[in-house]
């Protein structure tokens, strides 16, 4: 068993994979300030529940947009665990050629994204990872990931929706029974939910005419299982462990060097 580690903007999504199975998945806030002392008393707590000891895991690998989270999580890993966790960026093995200006650039989530779709999709493919920003990721039909678009989330947009206008207030993204809205709030998640799915599908389709190929498309993150029923594409596909089995693979690839 090995421990899988999304450190994002909004949240940490940690995962007990086995063989490349998912046992188990916590989610805490992220929260600069947290020591590595109360993250591990935190995922201690968490596992614990479940019936796991993070004790008995084999290694450790972790995505991060959050440079300032990554020693923090890691360090209270090791606390649990001693196990010191494999951190995607330069130097680590994952099949994935990164056709951009400048490859570091290139988040550790979108590029575990890249990796498990390359095994699981049709090619071209394009991954989409939300979050506080919602990351867009392209696949060529020859395996290379040649960019991509970043897009602000939802929950910021709602965010900014409530703090910028006066009569509009902070709502809960639950999805709306109608695209037109009969009251504010019903208004607002129908704006973002159908918004984000509606930009989607125009990003997908000015995809496919840059590519001059049809795409598939694989969604994950928070907010992706109620935003990918209503995207129109043809082929976009709910994926919730997309990231956790591309930071799978990665690991076994790097295993030897560990």
């Amino acid at each position: 068993m090995i421990l899988t580690m999304d450190i994002g903007n909004g949240a940490v999504v940690f995962c007990c994979v086995e063989r490349g199975r998912r046992l188990h998945k916590f989610v805490l806030s992220s929260v600069p300030e947290r020591t590595a002392d109360e993250y591990a008393a935190l995922m201690d707590l968490l596992t614990r529940h479940a019936g796991l000891e993070l004790r008995d895991i084999q290694g450790a690998i972790a995505a991060s947009v959050v440079p300032r989270l990554t020693p923090v999580l890691c360090r209270a890993v090791e606390q649990l665990s001693g196990q010191v966790p494999l951190v995607v960026g330069p130097g680590v093995r994952t099949g994935l050629n990164i056709r951009m200006d400048d490859p570091t650039e290139l988040g550790g989530d979108l590029v575990a994204a890249a990796v498990a779709a390359l095994d699981r999709y049709p090619l071209p493919c394009v991954v989409v990872d939300m979050g506080t920003a919602t990351a867009i990721g392209v696949v060529d039909r020859s395996g290379c990931y040649v960019g991509g678009l970043i897009c602000p989330g939802m929950a910021l947009s709602s965010s900014s929706l409530a703090e910028e206008a006066s009569q509009l207030h902070d709502i809960s993204l639950e999805p709306p029974k109608r695209v037109i809205g009969r009251n504010t709030r019903d208004s607002m998640r129908s704006g973002i939910l159908h918004g984000t799915a509606a930009m989607l599908d125009g990003l997908f389709a000015r995809i496919e005419a840059e590519l001059g190929a049809p795409v598939q498309v694989a969604i994950t993150g928070d907010g992706a299982a109620d935003v990918t029923p209503l995207c129109r594409h043809a082929r976009v596909r709910l994926d919730e462990d997309l990231v956790m089995r591309g930071l799978w693979k990665i690991y076994c690839k790097n295993r030897d060097n560990i």
